[in-house]
């Protein structure tokens, strides 16, 4: 696998693929995409649904409550996202015992937020999980070179996004049905981290990692805890010498506030808004599309560009929130917007991933990649503390839906930010190169 071309021309930048002829076990892409398949459920359940019910409906508090907690675990994990990244580029990168661990911290922290008493236990155990499932990603993503080839990592990415969604729609009526509909909203954490247990141990018993070739004074660099704040600034000069990441990086850090925002209150919006007794009932259908766009992205994206893809995603978020601010007619909502929503979900989160493969070197993909966290972990931390504040100030109970059309003002004007700036990133093609080298393993 190459490094990208350095090249400023306006011309698409040409990715060669060294690995064209590789061979890639199915049943380790079913593997890793199962991963995803697991980790959404927990997303799903505990971030966008059970417990900011737990907290707006069943101890009647502020969004705040549910906002905060989680913007502060997202800053602990872009604090630290570059020097995991590091670490697991040490000696050709190995990805797989990261994964494992912060995999056990989200799924036994989730198990705890079912277990303890009282309110701010909970909060403490969401802390933890939550960091333990974002920094669990950076690893996760790390390893889609490994289940793919250069010229099908939009595929694969897309395929591995649309299954996790899947797991979303499963894991969403799975627990539904284990608790009942008159059961507490904390009744649904215990059966959450069980689920992500089961359906995540498949990616540990059979995905291979590859490992790439390390330059020796990148596998000799110190690491340590202590100096975190200085090899994050140590990478964020890395990434200036790749054309166009910087760039890539910013667009990224706008469009995601919007997106991660989306994620943990599209289901309260549902039910105080929109007047649905479950927020399952407007994410099902989310979802359902949210699994058709990942899978056709991932094809857009091979087939035109990753840039291309993205572009399009955004422009359809765009659409999404002008029509979330003045539309609360029940179906059209919940069969027009809410799918349109997961269509752009899907694609984005598709693309972007994608693209950040595309623009790292090899050898720092893990490191590059707790940049590209770092970045989207920024703007989790905004999103929802301007949603929580924004609710805060300008409260429902006074104001009605006019709070929640401001809320989603503050999206959509971070989605045309980043929309505007995506579009000075470069337009990477990838191509096989004729003697069909492969990569090392």
């Amino acid at each position: 696998m190459s490094a990208p071309v350095t090249t400023t021309t306006s011309q698409p930048v040409i990715l060669e693929a060294l690995d064209a002829q590789e061979h890639i076990s199915p049943l380790a892409v079913g593997s890793w995409s199962l991963y995803d398949f697991a980790n959404t459920i927990f997303s799903l359940n505990i971030i966008s649904v059970y417990f900011p019910a737990f907290i707006v409906s069943d101890l009647k508090l502020d969004d705040a409550y549910y906002a905060y907690p989680l913007s502060i675990s997202l800053l602990i994990v872009a604090l630290f996202s570059p020097l995991v990244g590091s670490l697991s580029d040490r000696e050709g990168g190995k990805r797989m015992p990261w994964l494992a661990a912060t995999t056990a911290i989200c799924i036994f922290m989730t198990a705890a937020m079912g277990l303890v008493p009282g309110l701010w236990p909970v909060l403490v155990a969401l802390v933890l999980a939550n960091i333990g499932y974002q920094t669990a990603l950076i690893f996760y993503d790390a390893l889609l070179p490994s289940v793919s080839t250069t010229l099908n990592w939009g595929k694969v990415s897309g395929l591995g996004v649309g299954i996790g969604y899947a797991g979303a729609l499963f894991g969403g009526q799975a627990v539904k049905l284990l608790i009942g509909d008159h059961a507490p909203n904390k009744a649904a954490f215990v059966p959450t981290a069980l689920l992500f247990l089961l359906f995540a141990l498949p990616c540990f018993l059979f995905v291979k990692e590859r490992r790439a070739r390390v330059e020796r004074q990148l596998a000799a660099r110190t690491l340590s805890w202590r100096g975190s704040a200085a090899q994050t600034w140590r990478t964020i000069q890395d990434t200036r010498s790749v054309p166009g990441l910087t760039v890539f990086l910013a667009a990224n850090f706008l469009y995601s506030d919007a997106l991660n925002t989306v994620i943990i209150a599209m289901g309260v919006y549902a039910t105080q808004v929109i007047g649905f007794k479950s927020a399952i009932d407007v994410l099902s259908p989310a979802i359902i599309a949210a699994v058709f766009g990942s899978l056709l992205f991932g094809l857009v994206t091979d087939r035109l560009t990753s840039k291309q893809a993205i572009t399009i995603s955004l422009s359809l978020w765009v659409v999404v929130f002008v029509a979330a601010m003045f539309i609360t007619d029940k179906a059209i909502f919940q069969w027009v917007i809410a799918p349109a929503a997961g269509i752009a979900l899907g694609s984005t989160w598709t693309a972007a991933r994608t693209m950040m493969i595309e623009l790292s070197p090899p050898a720092k993909l893990g490191e590059f990649l707790g940049i590209y966290n770092l970045t989207g972990k920024f703007s989790a931390v905004l999103g929802p503390f301007l949603w929580g504040t924004t609710l805060l100030l300008l409260k429902p109970r006074d104001y009605g839906q006019f709070a929640y059309q401001v809320a989603i003002g503050t999206l959509l004007a971070m989605v045309v930010a980043g929309l505007l700036l995506h579009l000075r990133t470069p337009n990477i093609s990838r191509r096989a190169r004729s003697e069909g080298a492969s990569t090392q393993v």
